[in-house]
């Protein structure tokens, strides 16, 4: 069986398939806009009879098709819209069409070039939230594997501390290679939570989920690497590849998983990034999010899940669970320098209390304002919701020649040039640790000094503990 297909069709439909070679053809009613269409092939006769089930949504744009030049056109947009692991995105090329592919995404032409399939290299999103093979869901017929669950199971699912049962409307599986030059929480590691980590039997057996899977917790989801604690909690890294799965309910329900109660699955706009289990075949939907959709609110803030942080590690130091990551050794030397547009760098001539001051030769148009960085989460704890780089805290900024005296202000303004953070401070700019500072023609034929006030700095983890960290993993 063969579906072509394009998101013009927005009604939601179902066409039952009754023979393993019968083909099927979807059009809307303007086929000249050719966006979020989708080719499936099934081979397997004992996946016959099967439902499509036909919710489309128009909010991707994969290509567009110039009747007038007959040219298929490759959206550019893809290049920021990629999940996780590897994707098939497909696209309809109308016959006789040539194809504009800006990017040079791999593409593999498929049935007398009526569809293209767009392989993308998969970069990092933070939507990845799944189970990992064997955990065990509760339903209706007691615990089963995740991936043995299809849509039509009937599944426990938890609303004000009753269990109901919902039907499963959508399963699905995906596999992901881990990247060992990313921190833990974005290599896609998963999170090994320990039998008994919460509290007796629960979880019942090991827990193996993706670091932005959300546990429920008093009342609230709670993403699984904000209570990474190295002991009862903590990145498995001998796993480096691995198959994932997510179900769907309903409504975004609060579920069981190995006796720890947990998410379902919200389509958040990452559905294409599965494989679809099952005889029901979901394409599109309308894409939803957390503060509509979800069974319960997110938990995020440090004042909420420091304390059950805190709980579960001071649990874990009484089971006796030794401690699985070494010390970090922390820095409180910035190292600050700046790196001019040409590549060259130059570090500080003179520091004043927490002025740093550099000499810039002549006509400079721009500088990098380099240093150690580190993130929030690393420094204080996963419990706090900060994975940005920080740098250097940069308030006033002064440009001084035998001609010019001014004050450079590009990073206070409400739209910031690359590299830069607001963090609310008053007059004050934190870096990324390459954070990029224009500096127009203010450097003129004559050299100057450039003069940064500094403050806030680290500490920084010692770039020596994260090599060794790669050096483990890989």
């Amino acid at each position: 069986m063969k579906l072509y297909g394009d998101s013009q069709m927005s009604d939601l439909k179902t066409i039952e398939i009754t023979s393993p070679n019968q083909d099927v053809s979807l059009s809307g009613p303007d086929s000249s806009n050719l966006s979020d269409s989708y080719y499936y092939e099934i081979s397997n006769p004992d996946d016959h009879p099967f439902t499509l089930d036909l919710s489309i949504s128009t909010s991707d744009l994969y290509a567009t098709y110039d009747s007038a030049k007959k040219e298929t056109i490759i959206s550019t947009d893809l290049k920021g819209d990629m999940g996780y692991a590897n994707q098939n995105l497909y696209v309809v090329i109308p016959d006789t069409a040539t194809v504009s592919n800006p990017l040079n995404l791999n593409t593999t032409f498929l049935g007398k070039d009526l569809v293209t399939n767009i392989s993308t290299d998969g970069k990092y999103s933070d939507t990845f939230s799944c189970f990992l093979k064997d955990s065990l869901i509760k339903t209706k017929n007691g615990y089963m594997p995740v991936q043995d669950i299809a849509p039509g199971e009937m599944v426990s699912v938890f609303i004000d501390d009753k269990e109901e049962q919902k039907e499963v409307v959508w399963a699905g599986t995906a596999h992901v290679v881990v990247n060992a030059n990313l921190p833990e929480d974005q290599a896609r590691f998963p999170v090994r939570i320990l039998k008994n980590a919460i509290s007796e039997n629960v979880p019942f057996k090991d827990m193996l989920i993706t670091p932005e899977h959300c546990l429920f917790v008093e009342g609230k989801f709670v993403p699984a690497r904000m209570l990474v604690n190295g002991r009862s909690i903590y990145y498995d890294t001998t796993i480096t590849s691995y198959d994932y799965y997510h179900i769907e309910a309903e409504k975004h329900s609060v579920i069981m998983a190995d006796g720890m109660l947990t998410e379902s699955y919200l389509d958040t706009g990452n559905r294409r990034n599965f494989r679809q289990v099952g005889k029901v075949i979901k394409i599109g939907g309308k894409q939803k999010n957390w503060q509509k959709d979800a069974a319960a609110p997110l938990g995020v803030q440090r004042d909420f899940v420091e304390p059950i942080f805190q709980k579960i590690k001071e649990r874990a130091k009484d089971l006796g669970i030794k401690n699985r990551t070494a010390p970090k050794t922390l820095i409180e030397d910035p190292d600050l320098k700046l790196i001019t547009n040409s590549g060259a760098t130059i570090y500080p001539f003179k520091k004043s209390k927490n002025i740093y001051s550099f000499m810039l030769p002549a006509g400079v148009k721009g500088v990098r304002v380099v240093s150690r960085s580190s993130r929030p989460c690393d420094i204080i704890g996963p419990f706090v919701d900060d994975r940005r780089q920080m740098g250097v805290a940069v308030g006033k900024i002064h440009f001084g020649s035998i001609r010019v005296s001014q004050q450079v202000q590009e990073h206070l303004a409400p739209s910031k040039p690359e590299g830069w953070h607001d963090m609310g401070w008053q007059d004050c700019a934190w870096t990324d640790g390459n954070a990029f500072l224009p500096l127009h023609n203010i450097v003129t034929s004559k050299m100057g000094i450039l003069s940064l006030e500094v403050r806030a700095t680290g500490p920084y983890v010692a770039q020596a503990d994260q090599q060794e960290y790669v050096a483990l993993s890989a």
